[in-house]
């Protein structure tokens, strides 16, 4: 199955994870080089959420306006509608970030890449239950959602397949 025609939503936990990485500066240069081709953004409110990651901030703020999503494009009723029905059927999005940030960024991901079919990328535990995969995966919703490690050998940007790297805690380990 070819990639080529897919565009990636990562998440804040991925540009995170990357900074831990000894390439990290090489692998931020080819996120933002597929930015540049249109394959790869990001949304505010991950930028707003990176404030607690000084070194990831700073790798990403100096690109903000060729990564992130456009205002006009997220701003939409179609957005807003699935937003709505994720607080319905998903409070939890809202709930892991407490009350410290009432503008999280797992309902805008879920709702920017279901109706601008972008893949959601996220290091997020695929099989638990009030996750962002879990959101993903709803019939309303039914957008593709992949780990950080996943979407770095899917663009080829990680040539190297190791089997421990199944487990983005085990991918992302420092060392």
């Amino acid at each position: 199955m070819s990639t080529e025609g897919y565009k990636y939503l990562l998440d804040t936990d991925v540009f995170v994870r990357i900074c831990e990485l000894k390439e990290r500066q090489a692998i931020f240069g080819s996120i933002i080089k597929m930015a540049s081709a249109g394959r790869v953004n990001t949304i505010r409110q991950v930028f707003g959420e990176l404030k607690k990651w000084p070194i990831a901030l700073g790798m990403l703020k100096p690109h903000r306006a060729l990564i992130e999503v456009a205002p006009q494009a997220q701003y939409t009723a179609e957005i807003q509608a699935i937003i709505d029905d994720l607080g319905n059927k998903a409070p939890w999005l809202w709930e892991q970030t407490g009350a410290s940030n009432p503008d999280p960024a797992d309902p805008w991901l879920i709702g920017i890449a279901k109706t601008l079919g972008y893949t959601v990328v996220t290091n997020e535990a695929q099989r638990r239950e009030k996750r962002i995969p879990a959101a993903c995966r709803f019939p309303t919703v039914d957008c593709r959602c992949i780990t950080g490690p996943h979407f770095l050998v899917e663009v080829n940007i990680v040539k190297e397949i190791k089997p421990e790297w199944i487990d983005p805690d085990a991918f992302f380990k420092k060392g």
